[in-house]
């Protein structure tokens, strides 16, 4: 609990270090993002996911309430690191953005932590990224991301 709380402080901290230059994809259908969660849930065989309330993106990623229309959010706590599936449908474009910001931001840290003592997290980290659908963003912290991701664009 203790590293999950020091990764919790360092996400915070390494906001005010990065940003994402990156441009926001076009504006995609409604998805449905409980749906997609359901699906890489059953698909994917997760086990152990422990839902992620909106209220508690806060601390955790540094996300807004006010900026989040709907969440599909769970980790597990299987590993070294956890696996951190988020998906956001922010309130608008500019939310989008700084949901964006966030969750770069939490990967970079993700990256860095592991680039010293994790070989293996470390290589998967580099292999990951945000992904997002209009006002949908996403961040699949996982050994079996490009799954995620395909299910995810699958859906857009």
């Amino acid at each position: 609990m203790k590293r999950f709380l020091c990764a919790v402080l360092a996400v915070v901290c390494m906001l005010s270090l990065f940003a994402c230059g990156a441009g926001e994809k076009a504006p995609a259908k409604d998805m449905d993002i409980q749906a997609v969660k359901e699906q890489i849930i059953t698909e994917l065989k997760v086990e152990g996911a422990m839902d992620l309330a909106p209220e508690r993106l806060l601390a955790l990623y540094g996300i807004e309430e006010a900026d989040i229309a709907d969440s599909a959010c769970y980790v597990t706590m299987d590993g070294v690191f956890p696996d951190e599936i988020v998906i956001i449908k922010a309130s608008g474009a500019e939310a989008a953005k700084r949901v964006r910001e966030k969750l770069s931001a939490r990967l970079e840290e993700i990256k860095v932590q592991s680039q010293s003592y994790d070989p293996e997290n470390y290589a998967i980290a580099q292999e990951c990224s945000v992904q997002q659908s209009g006002e949908v963003i996403a961040l699949f912290m996982s050994p079996n991301h490009k799954a995620m991701e395909d299910i995810f664009n699958a859906a857009k």
